[in-house]
């Protein structure tokens, strides 16, 4: 159960970019129309509806999930869990919408349901399987660095200032400066590393454990905070002291606050050379 647990709580970036969402919408959009021309699902023949019709009802539905509903939930970035949640509520909302709109009326409670439950049917075998290969393939653009395919050096006799990460024949596929990190943070499987690119912040999706990471890097400016965080101290703004340990805000990532949590409580102290009462 704690194993299912983690992985619903993984994150699941693959709707999170505008483009990622569009591409998505699309996707149903176009597979819906062309499914709807072959096939006659949903009693079209005694709903009286249109193909077009059908397609922009699940369209407005997607859109206004991925974007509306979102913004106003304040989901930024899905995990699985709520990427499931999001998928069945769209599913539901299409077949409700659909029945509204086209279904035919009973005039028994039992009847109305039995329709529902048959629109929710077809509803879900037709786009079911598009909405997972639309992820899919998503999922697959997000390129992570593999794990089982890289090794992990400091080039510490040629560059001590650079953390590379190389593949197994020694080509460098990722190399960051230790002074632009800010931030690295777990995610299940995966690690997000957050550095700047320039004056733009870069966030690189590496699948490698944090405590893996954490023993190669050979920096004394990046300390663990978290058993989910490791943090550049110099690119600590500010830090506020909780009943806990602390919440740091990172320089150029102002609106989330990292928490220090009580069992790296000490460390942090002793590598900011804080001198504060408990």
């Amino acid at each position: 159960m704690k194993a299912i647990i983690n992985i619903l709580y993984q994150k699941a970036p693959y709707l999170d970019s505008t483009r990622n969402k569009l591409f998505h919408i699309g996707f149903l959009s176009i597979f819906t129309a062309i499914f709807l021309s072959v096939y006659s699902p949903f009693n079209m023949s005694e709903w009286g509806g249109s193909i077009l019709g059908y397609v922009l009802i699940g369209t407005f539905v997607s859109f206004t999930s991925q974007f509306l509903l979102r913004y106003l939930l304040g989901l930024k970035h899905l995990r699985l869990y709520q990427l499931i949640f999001l998928a069945g509520f769209e599913l539901t909302l299409i077949t409700l919408l659909l029945y509204l709109i086209y279904g035919v009326e009973y005039l028994t409670i039992g009847k109305k349901i039995g329709e529902f439950l048959v629109t929710l049917k077809f509803v879900c075998l037709i786009l079911m399987g598009p909405y997972l290969l639309s992820v899919w393939f998503l999922a697959g653009r997000q390129k992570p660095v593999l794990s089982n395919e890289l090794s992990v050096n400091n080039d510490l006799g040629k560059n001590p200032a650079l953390l590379s990460i190389k593949s197994d024949t020694n080509k460098v596929l990722l190399a960051i400066r230790y002074d632009q990190i800010l931030l690295l943070k777990s995610s299940g499987n995966y690690v997000d590393i957050y550095y700047l690119k320039g004056e733009k912040v870069t966030k690189e999706l590496v699948r490698i454990s944090l405590k893996e990471l954490e023993s190669i890097i050979q920096n004394t400016g990046i300390l663990r905070i978290h058993r989910s965080y490791l943090v550049n101290k110099h690119m600590i703004s500010s830090f506020k002291k909780t009943r806990k340990g602390y919440d740091l805000i990172i320089k150029h990532i102002p609106e989330d606050a990292v928490p220090v949590s009580s069992g790296y409580k000490e460390s942090f102290e002793e590598a900011l050379a804080l001198k504060l009462s408990h």
